[in-house]
């Protein structure tokens, strides 16, 4: 993920706000200006608040894809921002620093990812604090004879030892934590510990130190190691409260964590692990798994993003104690590492998803960060260590390992955004990228060591976003092609961020330029996905040019996080402007099919754990975001046993032009308000059209062609929509874990006009899904609406059918059975 435009992330706008992070500070403003409407511009074709606007789709079956829309269009990035994201947003360990890393003061910020804020101490490791009074004294060991934790080159792992000098005293240490508690109250505890003092007792408490839930045990000379299980009485009582854009009430309960002693003596502790007792096989968060699953996810990006640039993969392969933790560069927080080669691959297993690795380009990093360094040997190790037979090399230490058969991962990358100076190991020079230089060593040396260990498995490279390369008057992706051949390079990874303008400053003279307001800027930067899917289509026809026959475009890296006017609404993931903006972008995608074989969004599905002391990055801890309901009731399709292709589709009517605004998003006149795209099953030729309408103030009246082919057939027709009816659209973000608060479902089933039609009324920013039966038998269905409920919503919602008597509705291929009671997710309107 390429790091906001902004220089510095702050804006100073003489309020009290101004040392707010600049997204935090946007995204408030935005939250107390969502109920009111501000001025409107006049300009570049606006409409007026609740004016109907007019727009047409045409549907052409006649000409469709040669090669079949994949499922894999419907992937998730999964990358270590910080801590909270893997630990415990995917991997359930709910405590930091769980080896006593002892990290180098000088590379912690005050945006260092934690739920708490916590002052160092001068002995124990960060964010571990000590419990007692005077007469107990703490220090850091680092002898040697610890139980965990690797060797760092930086800081010093170690083990604390808690030693009390007065009998009337009980001392310990303690970390405050969050616990879903609204899952479990049982949580399986290990720690290791030894010592000259009789017991240790370990406990839950509240934070003023109500104990909850807790256990005793001996302590010897020799490390013991105990895992009990600590059952809570009750729940704390007290919700965590966190979030990047605004602050939201979280179901997750806020504890502490506690080891202590009485009387005087000493003891020492090392490797901490807590786990909700519900985690799946033990390790992962169950919301995590649920969701992939309910928003039918397929592919999994590991280990980013930006991380992947120092990621080490020996650092997260053998027993968890031998795993050496690592600083998090790119994001800030400590990484203990239990989440590597072996975890990544089995939530895939479980959650059902193809993985895809991606690997680092950091051949030549500064002395400080050698055990970062990546060569083309330890890609191909890696390969072996996942792919290799037992009895090579690598194979035999993942058999070592616990997993003597190979996990045959098909799909690898190397390099991440490497043109990017934000990016450790980045060059400017494709050249320098693709086929090395003095200095460096290609991506040639890297795909041929990889292919030498494995010749069966696809590798791309590091594209860049055509727009920009195209702004910054570099031809990246066409010297890839140039300098290597199909032999090495399988596909490009693009990643499309849609950012904006660099400042506020800059959107407030665009307004003043083009006459436009708030809604307007929203508009545009919602509505440049329609130029995507035509840039993407432009690389694909460069790649057969230089003779790819077999290349293919991962757009990996999808996300919508703009600047934005002081003050202004925010269209970000959060919102129904952004949930609009995925669709875009989906569209895109599925008409440019036969070169985009692979889409993920960013976050993994969401960021459902967001410490309290963060900046711009991850947005709000809250599952219920409309762009994951978006990926859900587009993919639900891909769950029906056909095989789809893309169909021509043409839209017409009511549009606005789109002026240059920033890198990604060019001049283009007359883009219609509705965006549309259409798949035809090969052999049923059931149809499944997708439309969203961009348009900020009003509703669109969409006609929608289908052809006298599907005449009177009956049409099943989801619509995802804004909860509110204030217009101009409110950019409303989610406020509850309970149902959905700022989108709701309505769902139908409709029959085709006699003349081949369908008449579609769309809000502001909704999501349209339409399943034309074939009419052979009784009437098919999805059924399944994409929308988790949240945790109190509804499961069952009624279908409406709206259909002609007599028509035979019966039960759909997957969820549904076209009377109303078939299994339905989302909140209905």
């Amino acid at each position: 993920m390429s790091p906001d435009p902004t220089a510095d992330g702050s804006v100073d706008n003489g309020s009290d706000d101004a040392g707010l992070s600049r997204r935090e500070l946007l995204a408030t403003q935005s939250v107390l200006v969502a109920g009111s409407t501000v001025g409107l511009g006049a300009g570049i074709a606006s409409a007026e608040p609740r004016e109907t606007i007019e727009n047409r789709v045409s549907v052409d079956p006649r000409s469709r894809s040669d090669e079949p829309v994949p499922d894999t269009l419907f992937g998730r990035l999964n990358e270590h921002y910080g801590d909270a994201t893997i630990y415990p947003g995917v991997y359930s360990l709910h405590v930091m620093n769980p080896t006593f890393w002892r990290v180098p003061d000088d590379w912690f910020s005050d945006e260092i990812d934690a739920f708490y804020e916590v002052e160092r101490h001068e002995t124990l490791p960060f964010p571990w604090e000590p419990v007692g009074d005077s007469g107990v004294a703490s220090e850091h060991r680092a002898d040697g004879d610890r139980v965990a934790g690797g060797d760092s080159p930086h800081g010093t792992v170690g083990y604390p030892r808690i030693a009390v000098d007065d009998a009337a005293d009980s001392g310990g240490l303690k970390q405050r934590i969050v616990l879903p508690d609204n899952r479990t109250l049982g949580y399986d505890l290990g720690f290791s510990v030894r010592g000259d003092v009789d017991t240790l007792t370990a406990s839950l408490t509240t934070l003023e130190g109500d104990v909850l839930a807790s256990t005793e045990v001996d302590v010897s000379e020799e490390w013991t190691r105990y895992e009990p299980t600590l059952e809570l009485e009750e729940q704390s009582g007290d919700e965590y409260v966190g979030g990047a854009v605004a602050d939201v009430e979280t179901p997750y309960g806020q504890y502490a964590l506690e080891f202590t002693t009485d009387g005087v003596g000493h003891f020492d502790i090392d490797f901490i692990e807590l786990a909700a007792d519900d985690a799946v096989n033990g390790k992962f968060n169950p919301y995590t798994v649920e969701l992939l699953e309910e928003q039918n996810g397929t592919w999994l990006k590991w280990p980013g993003g930006n991380v992947t640039s120092q990621y080490n993969w020996r650092d997260g392969i053998g027993p968890l104690e031998e795993r050496t933790p690592r600083f998090n560069h790119a994001w800030q927080g400590m990484q203990p590492n239990f989440f590597g080669t072996a975890e990544y691959l089995e939530l895939c297993e479980v959650a059902d998803l193809t993985p895809e690795i991606t690997i680092g380009w950091w051949d030549n990093p500064d002395d400080w960060a050698e055990e970062r360094q990546i060569l083309p040997e330890d890609a191909a190790d890696w390969v072996e260590y996942v792919n290799g037979s037992s009895d090579t090399e690598m194979g035999a230490l993942r058999a070592e390992h616990g997993r003597t058969d190979p996990w045959n991962v098909d799909h690898w990358g190397v390099g991440n955004e490497v043109w990017g100076d934000w990016q450790w190991g980045h060059t400017s020079d494709a050249s320098e990228y693709a086929t090395g230089s003095e200095d460096r060593i290609g991506f040639d040396e890297y795909a041929a060591a990889m292919r030498e260990v494995d010749g069966s498995i696809t590798i791309i490279a590091s594209g860049w976003d055509p727009a920009e390369a195209e702004h910054n008057d570099n031809p990246w992706n066409e010297t890839l092609l140039d300098e290597l051949s199909p032999e090495q390079l399988d596909g490009l990874n693009i990643h499309r961020y849609q950012w904006g303008l660099e400042s506020a400053d800059a959107v407030e003279t665009w307004k003043n330029d083009h006459d436009a307001d708030d809604w307007d800027y929203s508009e545009v930067i919602v509505m440049a996905a329609t130029q995507l899917g035509e840039q993407l289509a432009d690389l694909g026809d460069l790649a057969d040019e230089h003779g790819y026959e077999d290349f293919y475009v991962n757009l990996s890296e999808i996300g919508i996080f703009p600047t934005v006017a002081d003050g202004a609404p925010y269209p970000g993931p959060e919102t129904m402007p952004g949930a609009s903006y995925v669709a875009g972008v989906l569209n895109a995608c599925i008409r440019e099919t036969d070169t985009v074989k692979w889409a993920a969004q960013t976050w993994v599905p969401i960021k459902s754990w967001v410490p309290m002391k963060t900046d711009d990055y991850p947005p709000d801890p809250n599952p219920l975001r409309p762009d994951g309901s978006v990926t859900g009731l587009y993919s639900a399709v891909f769950e029906y046993d056909a095989e789809w292709h893309a169909i021509d589709v043409a839209t017409s009517g009511a549009g606005r032009d789109l002026p240059d605004t920033g890198e990604r998003i060019n001049p283009m006149d007359d883009v219609p308000y509705v965006d549309a795209a259409a798949m035809q099953n090969r052999r049923g030729k059931e149809l499944a059209l997708f439309l969203t309408n961009r348009n900020l103030r009003a509703q669109s009246e969409v006609t929608i062609e289908l052809g006298e082919w599907y005449a009177d057939k009956s049409v099943e027709i989801v619509t995802l929509e804004p909860a509110t009816d204030e217009r101009p659209l409110p950019h409303e973000t989610p406020t509850s874990w309970d149902e959905p608060t700022n989108h709701a479902v309505e769902h139908t089933i409709e029959d085709v006009d006699g003349d081949g039609t369908v008449t579609l009324e769309l809000e502001p920013a909704s999501i349209a899904r339409l399943f034309v039966d074939n009419d052979r038998g009784r009437a098919d269905i999805i059924g399944d609406n994409g929308v988790w409920p949240g945790l109190d919503g509804e499961e069952d919602i009624p279908i409406r059918n709206n259909s002609t008597p007599g028509r035979k509705n019966g039960h759909g291929k997957k969820n549904g059975n076209g009377n109303g009671n078939g299994k339905k997710r989302g909140q209905s309107k």
